[in-house]
């Protein structure tokens, strides 16, 4: 859950299919959509380049998401939380790692 109009942060672990968490390298990518199903994303950040208004994705053992709060400015309700990776070493090709619910809320007043 996260409040429009104000920043969000959180930790992704991505995990092989051993349970060993993976280190992105540099060549890797990590994204988070989030959005509806079969709808234009409402909001994509990458490890690759910042947003506009400077939301990202720093890469680790745990990548942190930083998400602006002027890039939480589209309606209330709920959303799907996708991650994905791009293992540029396996296949180059887009893995999802995780998708959940999103629930963008109105800030508490």
């Amino acid at each position: 859950m996260a409040y429009r109009g104000k920043g969000f942060t959180r930790d992704i672990v991505i995990l092989n299919a051993a349970g060993v968490a993976i280190t992105p390298g540099a060549p890797d990518i990590v994204r988070v959509t989030i959005g509806r199903d079969n709808q234009t994303p409402e909001l994509t950040v990458t490890s690759a380049a910042y947003t506009a208004n400077g939301s990202y994705i720093a890469k680790g053992a745990t990548s942190r998401l930083r998400i602006d709060a002027l890039d939480l400015d589209f309606a209330p309700g709920v959303y799907t939380f996708q991650v994905d990776y791009y293992d540029n070493a396996d296949a180059q090709e887009w893995k999802m790692v995780s998708k959940q619910c999103f629930s963008l809320e109105s800030p508490l007043t």
